[in-house]
């Protein structure tokens, strides 16, 4: 990684910085060879809007950027892969930019067959001084189950934190310090960080120097992907 601690704490001093007058919508996608990732782009503000997508890869680098206009109410349907195709390091931070309100859908094929949808309400924030936001969710790494948790950073600044997971009876089985350039994201397979065992699930908590997304992967034994939930609000910050 390029950038040392103290020049995180540089960068989040000055602030995060936004588009004027615009809300931004993060979300995690992935583009991969098998996987796919649409949005249903709703404007719930009930005035007309319009908004941008801006696609980037694992590495933070912009694939793409695509706008469009919504009337009250209206919806749009994009799928990513039309927009970036499918590629090994194409998943992490899909960006909407809207001045309007809106819902996000997501929705995930797999092989082309739709596998789960999830909605984002709520814009990314630019933080509020705290030190640390918390994000927490469950995994399994069991004979029949396993996990795979993406951390995203939304912003034009690096992010820092840490990773944790916890056994079924409290105990860190897992940790490790995470620290993500701009718009950059990162993959935990836990299946290749902890032992599966029958009392290998319960909790991961990610505590991070500021806002970010989270998205919980969930496998049936044979790989097959079952969920993709999006976390995008943190449960305590300090």
């Amino acid at each position: 990684m390029k950038f040392t601690l103290l020049a995180i704490v540089a960068a989040l001093t000055l602030g995060i910085a936004f588009s004027a007058g615009a809300r931004e919508y993060a979300l995690y996608y992935a583009c991969t060879e098998s996987q796919d990732t649409a949005l249903v782009l709703m404007n719930s503000g009930g005035d007309k809007t319009y908004y941008t997508i801006k696609i980037y890869d694992a590495y933070g680098t912009l694939l793409e950027a695509s706008s469009g206009d919504l009337d009250e109410f209206e919806s749009d349907y994009q799928v990513l892969s039309d927009l970036v195709g499918n590629k090994e390091t194409n998943w992490g931070l899909a960006i909407v930019e809207t001045p309007g309100i809106m819902t996000i859908g997501i929705e995930t094929f797999v092989n082309g067959g739709w596998q789960a949808s999830e909605n984002v309400t709520d814009p990314v924030t630019g933080g509020t001084g705290e030190t640390y936001y918390w994000y927490g969710l469950n995994y399994a790494n069991t004979s029949d189950q396993a996990t795979g948790v993406a951390i995203v950073n939304p912003y034009d600044t690096p992010v820092a934190g840490t990773i944790f997971v916890y056994d079924s009876f409290g105990n860190k089985v897992y940790s490790t310090d995470v620290l993500l350039d701009p718009h950059e994201s990162e993959y935990y397979a836990l299946r290749n960080l902890v032992s599966q065992e029958d009392s290998m699930w319960g909790a991961v908590d990610i505590k991070v120097t500021a806002p970010v997304v989270v998205a919980g992967e969930y496998f049936a034994a044979d790989g097959t992907l079952l969920n993709v939930d999006e976390i995008t609000r943190f449960y305590y910050s300090e």
